[in-house]
């Protein structure tokens, strides 16, 4: 056989052997859990800093804690800044009410308003609580009219004998 022939065999060996080893290495000497890499944090470094990339499909939001019943003439209040707060299982807040309480309001507030359309399910918070509820506080939902939802200086009163309200564990931004 032609020695240049074999000379030029061993030369791509030689190469493709060096370029399996560049990949190797390099997958070797990533950072993380690749394997589990949406069910951890990880660490990007950059040129001057260390910063914490949570995992993109982990939501921070409310969580449902129980119902309880609100009376006739109790007083409450929008929650400022729960605008936000994601969705239970992707169900809207009105839905949720539904299926914890048992009721389908409509068109009829927790006020006795009733709505021009079928009331939502506000974030709400009981006279005396601040409507800028801290992590892990008591917020509630309760059916209420987009009209009163988009006012958050007014206090509202429960205007039935009495309603239930859903509560939530809410969550902090």
């Amino acid at each position: 056989m032609n020695k240049y022939i074999m000379h030029e065999g061993n030369m791509k060996i030689k190469f493709l052997s060096t370029l399996m080893a560049i990949i190797i290495i390099t997958g070797c000497s990533t950072r993380g859990n690749t394997t589990d890499s949406n069910l951890t944090t990880h660490e990007i470094q950059t040129t001057n800093d260390t910063k914490t990339v949570q995992p993109t499909d982990l939501k921070i939001r409310s969580t449902y804690k129980n119902i309880t019943t609100w009376n006739n003439g109790q007083k409450f209040w929008n929650v400022i800044g729960s605008t936000d707060d994601p969705k239970i299982d992707g169900k809207s807040w009105i839905a949720v009410y539904r299926e914890k309480c048992g009721i389908n309001p409509g068109n009829m507030s927790a006020t006795g308003a009733v709505c021009s359309k079928n009331a939502l399910g506000g974030h709400v918070v009981k006279d005396g609580q601040s409507q800028y509820p801290e992590k892990n506080s008591t917020v509630y939902i309760v059916p209420i009219c987009s009209g009163e939802n988009s006012r958050p200086s007014v206090e509202m009163t429960v205007s039935p004998a009495s309603i239930c309200a859903v509560e939530l564990n809410y969550w902090m931004k």
